[in-house]
């Protein structure tokens, strides 16, 4: 039977979230079918001056979901 699991990391930890996704596939001993992965838009900070550089307008790190296929061996 197929299953999902749904992983959250940040866009700054990709490593980490990385590591969490294969130590978990091994641990539970799981069939990785396909992973697809979403990060959200930036978003602006609105205390930030006008015409400011990009980066000082990006209020944090976007949120990163990663979808997993799996079935169970």
């Amino acid at each position: 039977m197929q299953r999902i699991k749904l992983f959250k990391g940040l866009e700054t930890e990709v490593e980490a979230l990385e590591q969490q996704i294969n130590a978990w596939a091994e641990s539970e001993g799981v069939n990785i079918l396909q992973a697809t992965g979403t990060i959200a838009t930036q978003s602006y900070n609105p205390a930030a001056k006008e015409g400011g550089s990009l980066q000082g307008n990006v209020a944090a790190a976007s949120d990163v979901l990663i979808t997993i296929l799996y079935e169970k061996e």
